[in-house]
């Protein structure tokens, strides 16, 4: 019978780890875990550098490689209408009543009634203010009897003149006693006629204490109160303003010395006053004062406008934006002035088949060259047509494009001009062209982006057709 050999297996710890027959560390499980996992490979890390790889490619050809797409243009457009212009001298002016009275004070005084305030209605001799007559009155009480006196010496004069008169007939008195008594007669005489005069002056006095209306208006100022003394010297004071008719009113209008020239009589006249925005008021030129005023070297003239203020709407006082209209036209075909002043860039011309001139143009002119400058603004005092070129819009089957239009102006306000002849013809209705503008980020801080133009664009209008056709 066999022997059965069993094999016991000892296990010795070896510092912390126990160990096997051979005098081998066993870690324990969760060791040989760990460095099972850490010596796997993850599957993600090709997939990570690719990525990576990809990300920084297109980085570099968005930075460095790319060319930047140009940004869009934006054109503003502006209808072709019929429409009235005007073209005047402009000034500014004050409201004022056609006849304002000052009503002052002759005499002084303290005021002991008032009758009238502002916006009163008067009529002509209307009490309006009082003052203490305590003085006057006893003035008048004293010549009344200076006057009492000299009457009773003069009739005691004609009396004595008659006697002596009498002595003088039968010669019992000498002719110089007669002289004597003849003399005191005439001295008694202008004595009564100063006294009479006296008089007069204490009562007209007496009756300055009572402040009547010398017209028939309305009290726009009043500058004294009830108990306030007054003081009359070489300058009467000032207690009321009256404006006697506020139906009728007047602009004084201050016009610059270049442009009195073009004013004249009866012109109409356009103004506005900030009271009423947007409204605006009619007059007409009643008088250009050949007075004139300097203010900080600068010439003035006053020219006096009449107008209607039948609602009262309008007040003393009030500021006025004047327009003295030098010529007119209603109904007429008109574009804005900024359409004459474009010069579109050179992208929209290629765009529409237009061959770019303005740069040409603008090379050919003398810097100083101001008289073609600005489109279709006229020479003062002129009515020479000038010439100008707008880009109308037009639709193409590939969408909008536009088309240069010849155009002769006539009158022209700053705003609007007048269109007497185009090739081709515009019609009310017509969109043109009035600015372009990149939609560019980059745009100088300070800059408008309207009707951006390239280098040597200045001179407005004249870069799309100053010429004559």
């Amino acid at each position: 019978m066999a022997d059965t050999t069993t094999t016991t297996t000892t296990r010795e710890t070896i510092g912390n780890f126990p160990a096997n027959n051979g005098g081998i560390p066993i870690p324990p499980k969760e060791i040989m875990k760990k460095v099972t996992l850490g010596k796997k490979k993850s599957k993600w890390g090709p997939v990570l550098y690719t990525l990576g790889a990809a990300v920084l490619g297109f980085a570099a050809w968005y930075f460095l490689l790319r060319t930047p797409a140009k940004p869009p243009i934006v054109i503003r457009y502006a209808a072709v209408d019929l429409g009235d212009l005007s073209r005047g001298v402009t000034a500014t002016g004050t409201l004022q009543a056609t006849t304002t009275v000052q009503v002052g004070s002759q005499v002084s005084g303290m005021i002991t009634d008032l009758y009238a305030d502002f916006n009163t209605k008067v009529t002509k001799g209307q009490l309006l203010a009082k003052l203490d007559s305590t003085t006057f009155s006893a003035a008048v009480t004293q010549a009344r009897a200076n006057l009492a006196k000299a009457t009773a010496d003069l009739n005691a004069s004609v009396r004595d003149e008659a006697r002596q008169k009498q002595l003088l007939d039968k010669q019992l008195i000498a002719q110089s006693d007669y002289d004597v008594s003849r003399n005191k007669l005439e001295d008694a005489r202008a004595s009564v006629d100063q006294a009479n005069a006296s008089l007069k002056q204490a009562l007209a006095n007496l009756g300055y204490t009572i402040i009547r209306s010398p017209i028939s208006g309305v009290v726009v100022s009043r500058s004294v109160d009830k108990g306030q003394t007054v003081a009359a010297g070489f300058n009467a004071p000032v207690l009321f303003i009256i404006a006697q008719d506020l139906t009728s009113m007047q602009v004084a209008a201050n016009v610059d010395e270049a442009d009195i020239g073009s004013v004249k009589d009866a012109q109409d006249v356009k103004f506005t006053v900030d009271a009423y925005p947007g409204e605006q008021f009619v007059g007409s030129v009643h008088q250009v004062r050949l007075n004139s005023v300097t203010t900080s070297n600068v010439v003035t003239y006053t020219v006096i406008i009449n107008t209607e203020n039948k609602d009262l709407r309008l007040f003393p006082g009030m500021t006025a934006t004047v327009m003295i209209v030098n010529a007119s036209r209603t109904a007429v075909l008109r574009v804005p002035v900024a359409a004459t002043r474009f010069v579109p860039p050179t992208e929209l011309l290629t765009a529409a088949g237009i061959k770019d001139t303005a740069s040409k143009i603008r090379r050919q002119r003398p810097a100083g060259d101001s008289s073609r400058k600005g489109g279709m603004t006229h020479a003062a005092g002129g009515e020479r047509p000038t010439f100008a070129t707008v880009y109308r819009k037009t639709m193409t089957p590939d969408g909008p494009s536009m088309e240069a239009v010849k155009v002769m102006g006539g009158l022209s306000d700053g705003n609007y001009s007048e269109i007497l002849k185009s090739t081709p013809e515009l019609h009310a209705g017509d969109s043109i062209i009035v600015a372009a503008f990149s939609m560019s980020t980059t745009t100088p801080a300070g800059s408008s982006p309207l009707n951006q133009q390239r280098p040597g664009g200045g001179g407005g209008g004249g870069g799309g057709g100053a010429r004559r056709f």
